[in-house]
Parts: C-alpha cells; sequence; structure tokens
C-alpha cells in the first residue's frame, strides 16, 4: 500500500548532557575556554508536522521549548525520517536540523543538530502512532557575555559561545 500524507505529533525527550564547552574571547585577546564532562540533566517538548513523501520518508519540521541545566531555548528545526518497512511497527532513523533561539537580554540565535533511531508501534487500522527513540545532539548557544562591574569593554567587543552534547531517550505521539 502506497502512502502519502500529513502527519502530526508531540515528542518528549529527557537528555543527558555529557560534554560542555563555554568559549569567550575578548577583542585583542586570546581566546578563553572552559570545559566540563560532567553529566547534567535536561529536556524538550516538541510539536511536530511532517509529510510523507512515500511508505518510507517523511520530511517536516519540529519547534517546541528545551530546558537544560544552564539555558532554556526554544528549538526550530527540519527533520528527515527514514522508516524501514510499512511504517506500522518498525524501526526508524531520523535527523534533525536546525536553529534555537536563546532569550537571554533579547533572542540570541543559536544552531542544533541531532539524530538517532526510533522504534514506532502502532496497531493496524490505529489512528494514533507511538515512537520511541535514542538519539544524539549537539546545541551550540550565543548567550550574552556577562560582565558584572566596571570594565574597559563593552559587551559588543566580547564573544561568547556554549557548545554542549547529549544523549536523549525520548517518546512521541502522532495524531
Amino acid at each position: 500500500r502506497h502512502y502519502e500524507g500529513w502527519e502530526f505529533g508531540a515528542v518528549g525527550r529527557f537528555s543527558l548532557v555529557f560534554y560542555d564547552l563555554d568559549y569567550m574571547r575578548i577583542k585583542g585577546q586570546n581566546a578563553v575556554r572552559a570545559y566540563e564532562a560532567q553529566t547534567k540533566f535536561g529536556g524538550n517538548v516538541m510539536l511536530n508536522a511532517g509529510y510523507f513523501i512515500n511508505n518510507h520518508w517523511k520530511i517536516g519540521v519540529e519547534a517546541g521549548a528545551q530546558i537544560q541545566y544552564n539555558h532554556t531555548v526554544i528549538p526550530i528545526y527540519a527533520t528527515a525520517h527514514y522508516f524501514y518497512g510499512t511504517r506500522k511497527n518498525c524501526l526508524f532513523n531520523f535527523l534533525n536540523m536546525g536553529t534555537n533561539i536563546l532569550f537571554d537580554h533579547g533572542m540570541r540565535f543559536g544552531s542544533t543538530v541531532a539524530g538517532g533511531v526510533g522504534y514506532r508501534i502502532q496497531k493496524p487500522d490505529a489512528a494514533h502512532a507511538y515512537d520511541i527513540m535514542v538519539g544524539y545532539q549537539a546545541l551550540l548557544l550565543n548567550p550574552r557575555p556577562e560582565l558584572p562591574g566596571d570594565y574597559s569593554f563593552s559587551r559588543n567587543e566580547v564573544n561568547r559561545k556554549r557548545f554542549n552534547q547529549g544523549v536523549f531517550v525520548g517518546f512521541g505521539i502522532t495524531f
């Protein structure tokens, strides 16, 4: 049976961030990097819409809120899923790429990439499907520099980035 059409859903993920890099460079000076390898917690809730091109490929968008130990961001990304089999009770791979919005004294844009594997559970004539997934995520944040006190340079002369990597377990439902 050939299938094309829209699918809408929601996903919740629990994350373990295992690597965190904080990079800061002041104009005219060498960059300073700080690494942390301590496991920290996070998670996100996303809404998604995707279009099945055929029985195997689904492309779409996801948006929601991602809460971590250091920042809360709004990720928005394009997503691609490849389903092995008939899309009912089958394995799938996914890849998400896009931006994230950090509200830190104004809007700051970063980037997000995630990928992994999952298993879809769906009864033959059921309207809902359930997805269980595991994956990896890399998140680049662009926070404003924290400059308490008086300094001889302004915030515009300071470049700060945060990069973290983590793994996640997720559960999704489609409508």
